[in-house]
């Protein structure tokens, strides 16, 4: 049994090799964003969280008391505010300190998510205004 085969050879004119050759290059660049849009991790940008809290004077609070409690509360926010907001890498929280109508900074708590994972100490991430009590009127 003989069969013949005739193999057809079809020559490509170089409009429909370049039109080809952009067809495919087209599926091959939509093939690879697709893998990357669905490999590749959402690109979030962290950022520095700011909260400014205000702490009246208790009737006769000494000074270093009213540092202490800054203390408690700029501890609490630095806690809630990493668990609250996740994608805060820092926390910037501003403890004001008011006694009748005078009111000046007492303390100031900056940490970096890491630090306060590491350690959750808000005496050791804290600056302190030694002249506050003085513009307190203490």
């Amino acid at each position: 049994m003989n069969r013949s085969f005739s193999i057809v050879v079809r020559s490509l004119t170089p409009m429909a090799f370049r039109s080809s050759l952009v067809l495919s290059l087209l599926t091959f660049g939509c093939a690879m964003w697709s893998i990357e849009a669905i490999v590749a991790p959402i690109a979030t940008e962290a950022y520095t969280s700011r909260i400014e809290v205000t702490l009246d004077r208790g009737s006769s609070e000494t000074y270093e008391s009213l540092v202490r409690r800054a203390e408690l509360v700029a501890r609490t926010a630095a806690q809630r505010g990493f668990d609250r907001d996740l994608l805060a890498s820092e926390m910037s929280i501003v403890i004001v300190g008011r006694n009748g109508g005078m009111a000046a900074p007492v303390v100031t708590l900056w940490v970096t998510r890491s630090q306060w994972q590491s350690l959750p100490d808000a005496r050791r991430w804290a600056t302190y205004y030694r002249n506050s009590a003085g513009l307190l009127g203490f």
